[in-house]
């Protein structure tokens, strides 16, 4: 094809060029574009902003220790952990909570009740009353006493334990002092009979009191962490005091006794769980006899001896096993079941019949004790 002719491109440029005039007229007549042109001539050079960065960013930003680079810094890794006062609260009860480790208690006080059982028998001229009972019915001669409650003598116990040296560290934190108290009642229906036959019902009151004082000495003993309760190992001893005593005014037959002795002991306590401990105990009676109490001296007291012969020798022991524990802070419990036993040796001639020789009596208390423990 041909060259097109110069007239016909010339005046395509003239449009080209009159139509990029057109444009930039109206964009210089805008408003936007005129309040822009001036805002750019007017304002001062613009200063930098600056970049408020958080106190992480920064440190991290910092230049890091030639011994920590690569290495992750935690920020509380310079701050110790560990409490400017640390207390521990003490229970009270063998034990403390927290990391200190276990101390006995000062006192430790138990408040509750008994319920008692009591035989006795007494038997002329043998030397047990199963050695007498054994015999033909024509050879058991002579007065007999015989007894056994069919209904417990319930009643009231406290003991209080005072270990004054036990926050020391020496040996000499096991020395103490036991104070105790027990005191049951019953009532009882007794028939009488009289010369002339005739048959009366009486109620029968009768008490049953004990009275202890015994000093004291525990070894203490862990069972593994620090702070477990303690368990101990100690021996008793001191005096006591038991007197049964019946109503005077009712005329009965019951016969009661009046015993004050020394006594001497083994006691232990095992702590199994911290809320279970297995606790046992045994002591002697030294010389029990009967006709000796706090009101020494009067004819009811004699009579414990003259009705059976002229002179006694005694002996006697007890026996208790039972467990304890703590329950909720300086409160606790104990349940035990003991048994006493006193046997009498009389020898001479007595006042009832067929007591020629003497005789043996024996008495005999079953008793269960429960109670609350409070200890500090």
């Amino acid at each position: 094809m041909g060259e097109p002719p110069r007239g016909m491109t010339t005046s395509r440029l003239s449009m080209v060029r009159w139509g990029l005039w057109c444009a930039l007229v109206v964009a210089l007549a805008s408003p936007q574009a005129l309040a822009a042109a001036v805002k750019r001539k007017d304002s001062a050079p613009a200063r930098p902003q600056e970049l408020s960065l958080p106190e992480e960013a920064t440190a991290s930003a910092r230049p890091r220790d030639v011994k920590t680079w690569g290495m992750e810094v935690d920020p509380e890794s310079h701050t110790t952990t560990a409490p400017f006062l640390e207390v521990a609260l003490d229970t009270g009860s063998g034990g403390t909570v927290g990391d200190a480790p276990a101390r006995p208690p000062l006192a430790r006080l138990t408040l509750g009740g008994t319920t008692t059982w009591r035989n006795y028998c007494a038997r002329p001229g043998v030397k047990s009353c199963g050695e007498y009972d054994r015999l033909p019915a024509n050879e058991r001669l002579g007065d007999t006493v015989s007894y056994a409650s069919s209904v417990p003598y319930l009643g009231i116990a406290a003991e209080l334990e005072l270990l004054p040296l036990a926050r020391s560290e020496s040996l000499l934190r096991g020395l103490g002092l036991s104070l105790g108290y027990r005191r049951g009642y019953s009532s009882t229906n007794v028939t009488l009979v009289s010369d002339a036959g005739r048959s009366t019902t009486r109620e029968v009151v009768a008490t049953d009191s004990v009275l202890t004082a015994q000093a004291l000495y525990r070894y203490f003993f862990g069972m593994g962490e620090a702070n477990a309760p303690l368990g101990y190992a100690g021996l008793r001893a001191g005096l006591l005091t038991r007197a049964f005593d019946v109503d005077e005014s009712a005329n009965s037959p019951l016969t009661g006794t009046h015993r004050l002795f020394p006594a001497v002991g083994l006691e232990v306590s095992v702590p199994l769980l911290r809320w279970v401990r297995l606790e046992g105990a045994g002591q002697f009676f030294l010389s029990p006899k009967p006709g000796k109490g706090l009101g020494a001296g009067s004819a009811a007291l004699d009579a414990e001896v003259s009705d059976y012969g002229t002179s006694v020798s005694s002996f006697g022991w007890e026996a208790e096993l039972g467990v304890g524990g703590d329950i909720w802070g300086p409160f606790g419990y104990s349940v035990r079941f003991r048994v006493s036993r006193f046997q009498d040796t009389f020898s001479g001639a007595g006042t009832k019949l067929g007591w020629d020789e003497g005789g043996v009596a024996a008495e005999t208390y079953s008793s269960l004790h429960w109670g609350i423990t409070a200890s500090y």
